[in-house]
């Protein structure tokens, strides 16, 4: 076959349609690719919905609101309490560390530790006193529905609600603190607070900032009438059972808790979620909340020391990147001035 001479002004048919499927065929790749998106975005919706708030889904389950009770005779410091829980012996270390910084901060107020009949052994209800703390026994409160999709570190965590239950024992004004907190600065203008519930909206790493609170820290004001009342609704609430006690109290007090700033509850998500506000905030930390990498191991059920805590100190400096090296720093000082000005007191837990 002989082929014509081109002049350049007309492409050859066979390079005319090549071109042609090229483009349809990368056209078709466009448009499989926004389906594929535009699917994945569905599919993030449907397996991911919208939760909504405890204000979304009010139910009213206390008998009223209060917007303010008057101060009495709450100033002296019997009648002020900061309140920990401790479930089994893997927490003893951090609670520890947290009544050494509350000493430190200058805090009057009382140290009461709650923890479970027989779940405590003896060196770790010393190390605890040595620490600052009294020992509280106060009985289980169970998991509504048998437990039912709850989150398996919360399974007594109800046992919080014991709290408002201080009245029988003349504390007017409690503030909570999960065992993984550390204090930076002194608070006690909390107790001041004419408000009978507070608490600091919660934020999450993935999902940032929300309206509901987080219950790593809590100031109240005690009421056995309350306690009641709680433990009355807590069967017939609606919430997810997953969260456990921070669920429910988010319903029961939803449009009733004073929001508190950040600084009493420094949640390390911040720092993730917003460097900037972390950086301005970092002065002024009242109360540091580990709640991503922790300084110590979270499962288990025995006092985590020696190599054991150094490995877990050393993974959560290097953890994300390195980004809460500075926090979890604050931490590891806290420990060791806690052990150095408590020697003596420790080396009789040995015994």
């Amino acid at each position: 076959m002989v082929s014509l001479p081109w002049n350049g002004s007309t492409l050859p048919y066979s390079r005319v349609s090549s071109r042609k499927r090229d483009s349809k065929d990368a056209w078709l790749l466009r448009g499989l690719a926004l389906a594929t998106f535009f699917n994945l975005v569905l599919l993030y919706k449907l397996y991911h919905p919208q939760t909504p708030t405890p204000l979304d889904d009010f139910q009213m389950l206390k008998p009223q609101f209060t917007s303010w009770v008057p101060i009495s005779n709450a100033s002296h410091p019997d009648s002020r309490a900061v309140v920990t829980t401790v479930y089994n012996d893997l927490f003893t270390i951090p609670a520890a560390t947290l009544g050494y910084s509350l000493r430190k901060a200058g805090t009057s107020a009382r140290l009461i530790l709650f923890h479970l009949p027989g779940r405590l052994s003896a060196r770790a209800l010393c190390i605890l006193r040595a620490a600052g703390w009294e020992p509280l026994e106060v009985e289980l409160i169970p998991a509504p529905h048998d437990g039912a999709g709850i989150n398996y570190r919360f399974g007594d965590t109800y046992t919080k609600l014991r709290l408002w239950t201080l009245d029988t024992l003349g504390i007017q004004r409690v503030v909570y603190l999960d065992a993984d907190t550390l204090v930076r600065r002194n608070f006690d203008e909390l107790f001041d607070l004419p408000f009978p519930f507070a608490a600091v909206p919660d934020v999450y790493g993935d999902s940032g900032f929300k309206l509901h609170f987080n219950t790593g820290v809590l100031v109240l004001h005690p009421s056995s009438a309350a306690f009641e009342t709680m433990r009355a609704r807590i069967a017939d609430a609606r919430f997810n059972p997953r969260e456990a006690d921070q669920a429910f109290l988010n319903v029961y007090f939803g449009a009733d808790a004073v929001r508190l700033p950040y600084v009493y509850n420094g949640n390390l998500a911040i720092r993730e979620r917003s460097p900037a506000l972390w950086d301005a905030l970092r002065e002024e930390l009242r109360i540091v909340h580990y709640t991503l990498p922790k300084p110590f191991p979270k499962d288990g059920k025995e006092i985590v020391e020696g190599k054991r805590l150094e490995r877990a100190i050393e993974r959560a400096r290097k953890d994300r990147g390195g980004v809460h090296a500075e926090a979890i720093e604050w931490w590891f000082t806290a420990y060791e001035e806690f052990n150095v000005q408590n020697r003596d007191a420790l080396r009789q837990c040995n015994v």
